[in-house]
């Protein structure tokens, strides 16, 4: 059930009206002009702030709820019972086969001592969902982190610690890979890169349309996942959107500067073009644009669907850019077109809204020109 406090970005249904109205008034600001938040955030505050209409919407809420916890209680209930029967009925199975396999005594024979010895071993890490394939002659794929494999005391378990190799001089494919997530939707997948704790910088045309279906990142060194549960986002011209995402890898990109290169200078990108799984590109700043007043840098790394969101850095290591669409020549050759980071730095000043606030739809204006 969806719940208007959540719409509304209130953490309690216990919210007094001033701050049902302040919350409203605030969203309904921040999102003028987009039709898809001013029918959901109208929709919700019209609810609440009627007496009779929040306090059906409250008992139905509660009723969810408690249908929820019940049917997940009976779940597990049922799930115990059925594990118990069966470990009874694999013990007297085993039982019964192990008398009936044995020798009946004979007198005047001493029975043999056998020693047995347990001994642990370390199940194998869990694999990746998909083995990338072999990217293309502009794209090298990325090496796989470094796994620890530790055993410890008890039954056998096996614990993977991840360890981030130490950073190269210049730019470092395989350490910058660590800041670099899978943004994964119901509808459609990008790219994205982590700026500071839980916060994940991409692109709104990859988040759109993937709210109510549930946005996970997935961070590419790792393969840990987390869920995303609230956004921000910069002007509806400028395509980028920060997500947060509670537990997701701590391991940050360093902030440059697009306006300190020159022209020819070298660029890179690490990112997941179509299912090619991570791959790195380098290429040279060919130029720069100003389209509908946005400041964007033309490259010439390898550009095509599933960069979108993928961080660009400079020869350094340092975050350049997001690099958010390509454009393919009819006599061969293709341009990729990065925001700077200067303007994606913007939105971590931006409020979060919940993510079911997230629009159907978004429309790049960079490909409006």
């Amino acid at each position: 059930m969806k719940s208007y406090y959540q719409i509304l970005g209130l953490a309690s249904a216990q919210a007094s009206s001033e701050e049902i109205e302040a919350a409203y008034r605030h969203l309904l600001a921040e999102f003028a002009g987009n039709a898809d938040y001013q029918k959901a955030i109208s929709e919700a505050f019209v609810a609440l702030s009627d007496p009779q209409r929040r306090a059906v919407h409250d008992r139905q809420l509660l009723v969810f709820q408690s249908n929820a916890a019940a049917s997940q209680q009976d779940r597990a209930a049922g799930g115990s019972g059925f594990k118990w029967l069966g470990l009874v009925s694999l013990a007297v199975a085993l039982l019964g086969y192990y008398y009936s396999t044995q020798p009946k005594p004979k007198p005047a024979t001493v029975p043999t001592a056998v020693s047995v010895a347990e001994s642990q071993v370390a199940a194998p890490a869990a694999a990746v969902d998909t083995e990338p394939a072999q990217p293309a002659p502009a794209a090298v794929q990325v090496g796989k982190p470094q796994e620890q494999i530790v055993v410890v005391q008890g039954p056998a378990v096996a614990a993977v610690r991840f360890t981030r190799p130490a950073k190269k001089v210049g730019f470092d494919a395989e350490y910058l890979s660590w800041t670099t997530y899978l943004v994964v939707g119901g509808r459609n997948r990008g790219s994205g890169v982590m700026v500071a704790p839980d916060k994940i910088l991409t692109n709104c045309h990859v988040v759109a349309g993937n709210a109510m279906s549930g946005l996970v990142v997935i961070n590419s060194a790792t393969h840990e996942r987390a869920k995303v549960d609230k956004y921000s986002k910069l002007e509806d011209d400028e395509d980028v959107c920060l997500l947060n995402a509670p537990g997701a890898p701590a391991y940050l990109a360093e902030w440059g500067r697009s306006e300190s290169l020159d022209i020819g200078a070298a660029t890179y990108t690490v990112s997941f073009p179509g299912n090619e799984g991570l791959t790195w590109s380098s290429g040279k700043l060919i130029r720069r644009e100003y389209p509908l007043g946005m400041e964007i840098v033309t490259t010439s790394n390898y550009c095509r669907p599933g960069v979108s969101g993928g961080p660009l850095f400079d020869e350094k290591g340092l975050l350049i850019g997001i690099t958010s669409a390509g454009r393919t020549y009819r006599g061969g050759g293709s341009e990729c077109m990065s925001l700077t980071a200067e303007t994606a730095r913007k939105v971590l000043y931006k409020p979060m809204v919940p993510i079911a606030l997230a629009p159907t739809q978004y429309d790049p204006a960079m490909l409006r020109r």
